[in-house]
């Protein structure tokens, strides 16, 4: 390296003790220059209401520092690496304050690449995205706000109450309920919202209810005037208290309702009684627990919540990779690629790419899946399903395969099939068994189902019913409880199994009656609840 050509790198030299220490040194000098913080409105509760730009970000994110008010299920599509820092704050009990929050923020501006500060509702709507942008900017930290759909039209939205109508009110007004510092609600000049054609919406004023309808009556507001409290807004754990200025505060009193909620004031409110549609879904009011493998969102738990229910999640196990890496010769020999699962088809394609082939590779050997979800996956590397059984279960699955190849092979009578099977580790023999009796059948470890520290959350008073999706999750959960105590569970609670070898999984516990989907997928356990219901 010549000074005359590289005078910069020539300096670093002088000071490092390789090339790669001076690379390393460019590299870690252009992350620093180039990170980013980026102020990201979460939404006002409901994950599917976060914007798309706000999702990719969480997605690709280094950090996340979030607070109470953004979906937890968000932090699910973030990446495994990615460092999940709590500063959530509640009514006079913070976290972390927030001048320690900002500093945070440019403590870890410098140490990642992708900052994503996730905060409730929207960034600039009460949620103190100025205060951080303007501290970010006093410390040469670059930032981009995201905004996010704000609890103050999303809530009385999901309420069923539109904050302006046609012929009942033209405008409507936020304000913010919570006081800096804890002062009393002396601030707000009531008398500037006596106009009946005006929405007045409060949010963070859930412990100030009555201080709020009193001052809006003193300043001219009719007694008479339609107001609500919303809780939990956009959530299926959504409440709602009615009723006028006059009685709402006596009323939130006896509903107990808790924060974050938000109070809406002006004869929109009557509106509701025609236009609410949240409380209608068929699960709403029921609470499940679902179990899951690995820190992704359940789509078992947004499709129930869809349909309305409140839904808990409990990981019970991840899924990481077994690496193998195969020869175009050896999968030249393959007559049948038989997948079970998506994890099937995703890590046996990574060995497959990992080998240096691709999908060309494959080109002479067909494809059997278990169900139309696995055939979906399979064809998101552009490959087809040959054969796919009726019923989702093994037991389908192999009667029919065995007829399938008897189809294929007839022309050769001494023909035995060569399946190559890809599975998880820790899964068992059963279908690699049956396989046996009438093809070659090797089974390829391709993914390990590995167990992680979890906190039961059991609790025969709090979910109508538990949805077990495989025998290990199963296994897992209610292993780690005593048998009185899966026997009392089983007869308060509904327990939900996707397919016969779950079922046989919570039979083996002592867990019964269990209620089996009669088709063997999520959509088949969401009917089946359906049905129930």
């Amino acid at each position: 390296i010549r000074e005359s050509s590289f005078p910069n790198i020539y300096l670093c030299l002088e000071k490092a003790d390789s090339e790669k220490q001076v690379l390393e040194y460019r590299q870690g000098k252009e992350k620093r220059m180039a990170s980013m913080v980026y102020l990201v409105g979460a939404g006002p509760g409901d994950p599917g209401l976060v914007t798309v730009k706000g999702l990719e970000l969480i997605k690709k994110a280094d950090c996340i520092i979030y607070d109470r008010l953004s979906s937890p299920e968000l932090l699910g599509y973030a990446g495994m690496d990615c460092e999940r820092i709590y500063v959530g704050k509640a009514d006079r009990h913070h976290t972390l304050p927030q001048e320690q929050i900002n500093e945070l923020l440019v403590e870890k501006a410098k140490e990642y690449h992708c900052v994503v500060r996730l905060k409730g509702g929207d960034v600039f709507v009460f949620g103190r995205g100025g205060e951080e942008g303007l501290y970010l900017r006093e410390h040469g930290i670059s930032y981009t706000v995201v905004p996010g759909v704000t609890s103050a039209i999303a809530g009385p939205a999901y309420a069923g109450i539109p904050v302006t109508h046609r012929g009942v009110a033209t405008s409507f007004r936020v304000i913010t309920g919570h006081q800096k510092n804890g002062e009393d609600l002396s601030e707000p000049d009531f008398t500037t919202m006596s106009d009946s054609k005006e929405t007045l919406i409060f949010l963070m004023g859930l412990s100030r209810v009555r201080q709020i309808v009193d001052g809006l009556m003193q300043a001219g507001r009719s007694r008479q005037t339609p107001a609500a409290v919303i809780s939990h807004a956009t959530t299926e754990a959504q409440e709602i208290c009615e009723g006028t200025l006059e009685n709402l505060a006596d009323r939130v009193e006896e509903a107990k309702l808790t924060s974050p909620a938000l109070i809406i004031v002006g004869d929109v409110v009557a509106l509701r009684r025609q236009l609410h549609f949240f409380e209608e879904k068929p699960l709403w009011g029921k609470h499940y627990l679902v179990a899951k493998i690995g820190p992704k969102p359940s789509r078992l738990a947004a499709m129930l919540r869809a349909k309305g229910a409140y839904t808990s999640e409990c990981m019970t196990g991840e899924i990481v990779g077994v690496p193998a890496v195969y020869t175009a010769q050896e999968l030249a020999h393959v007559d049948v690629l038989l997948f079970t699962s998506a994890n099937g088809v995703d890590y046996f394609m990574k060995n497959v790419f990992a080998s240096g082939l691709d999908a060309r590779a494959l080109f002479h050997t067909r494809c059997a899946v278990i169900g139309q979800k696995t055939a979906e996956k399979l064809r998101e590397y552009g490959i087809c399903a040959d054969f796919m059984p009726e019923h989702s279960n093994s037991t389908n699955l192999a009667q029919e395969l065995k007829e399938y190849l008897d189809q294929e092979f007839r022309g050769d009578p001494f023909k035995r099939a060569v399946i190559w099977y890809p599975t998880a580790k820790n899964a068992k023999d059963n279908l690699v068994d049956t396989l046996l009796s009438f093809c070659d059948c090797g089974r390829l470890n391709v993914y390990e189902n590995v167990p992680c520290p979890m906190e039961v959350p059991v609790d025969k008073d709090v979910y109508d019913a538990i949805f077990f999706t495989c025998a290990s999750s199963a296994e897992r959960m209610l292993g780690s409880l005593k048998p009185q105590e899966r026997e009392t569970l089983a007869s308060v609670t509904d327990i939900y199994s996707i397919g016969p070898k779950c079922s046989a999984a919570l039979g083996e516990l002592g867990v019964s009656p269990v209620i089996e989907a009669a088709v063997n997928t999520y959509e088949g356990l969401v009917d089946c609840v359906l049905r129930k219901e």
